[in-house]
């Protein structure tokens, strides 16, 4: 008897088990389906061992069975925090700049949070696109968030901002009720 694995491993390349331009929720969701089917292999495989053991025969090795748990394992780390991650700066875009001042200090906080969780990321995960992806993510919103508290201040007075339009060239509806982060950004 054999447990064949080899569907797991189509969508994997060389730079880990990814699909290029996949989304990170589409990536969620196909992940948990291929955590039911390998759950399913996973019982065969114990149910075979257990057979094995019962009747004294050789344990039939799988190595590609425990390769896939491993990367799947991997891919659950890596994704549970994409997700949360995007999931949360999508939250922070549609925060309204009159709320700024009181979120910035918790969106800092949860930056730096995330940036220790990724960098505490297996070391095999630091080549695979997605991680690099959110890496750049919370880069970004590391040098980004700084400004937009600079931004936020109360001594930024209307001149300020003018100059800021005029320099980027471009109207930016700072003082208007449904100004959010998202069109700062």
């Amino acid at each position: 008897m054999t447990i064949d694995v080899a569907h797991f491993r189509k969508d994997f390349d060389e730079n880990g088990p990814m699909v290029p331009g996949l989304e990170p929720r589409e990536a969620l969701e196909r992940l948990r389906k291929f955590k039911e089917e390998f759950s399913v292999h996973k019982r065969k495989y114990e149910s075979y061992y257990s057979g094995e053991t019962l009747f004294g025969l050789p344990h039939t090795q799988y190595p590609a069975l425990k390769k896939t748990e491993s990367e799947i394992e991997l891919l659950d780390k890596l994704y549970s925090l994409y997700s949360k991650v995007k999931d949360t700066i999508s939250k922070w875009k549609e925060v309204p700049w009159t709320e700024i001042t009181q979120e910035i200090d918790k969106m800092v906080e949860a930056t730096e949070t995330y940036g220790r969780d990724c960098a505490r990321l297996p070391g095999q995960l630091k080549g695979w696109t997605a991680y690099k992806e959110l890496k750049g993510e919370l880069d970004e919103m590391t040098e980004v968030l700084p400004l937009v508290a600079s931004l936020a201040k109360p001594s930024i007075v209307e001149r300020h901002w003018l100059e800021i339009c005029d320099i980027f060239k471009t109207e930016i509806p700072y003082n208007k009720e449904n100004f959010c982060l998202k069109d700062l950004l």
